[in-house]
């Protein structure tokens, strides 16, 4: 259970940066695809860190956890780009309220495989 409420506090710290990006960026990036890009990737390392020291307490990176870490959330910015491309420049609903739905969708998968896969001893 220690596990389930760091990961939500680290995650929801990791969206919370996010979204300030997000906010800050938004008249200098044009392209959704992009801007939601650069913030999901800073967001990503921030995110690494602290989940493996509190969440996962897995030790010092490894080059294993780091190339999973890595794929897994290149995967996930991928699905979110993809998403939110879809459902705000394809169907018109609003930015903010879309990355909403598509962080929660998202973060419940991270949990599942970082669990399992990234953090797997």
């Amino acid at each position: 259970m220690r596990q389930v409420i760091t990961f939500i506090l680290v995650g929801a710290s990791s969206t919370g940066l996010y979204f300030l990006l997000l906010w800050g960026l938004r008249d200098i990036i044009a392209s959704t695809m992009a801007l939601t890009a650069c913030c999901y990737g800073i967001s990503m390392v921030y995110n690494y860190i602290l989940q493996s020291w509190l969440t996962f307490r897995a030790g010092p990176p490894t080059r294993r956890s780091m190339t999973r870490f890595v794929i897994m959330h290149l995967t996930a910015m991928a699905l979110n780009s993809l998403l939110m491309a879809g459902l705000v420049d394809g169907l018109g609903m609003a930015l903010f309220g879309s990355q909403v739905l598509v962080t929660a969708l998202i973060s419940a998968m991270i949990f599942v495989v970082s669990k399992r896969w990234v953090y797997q001893v």
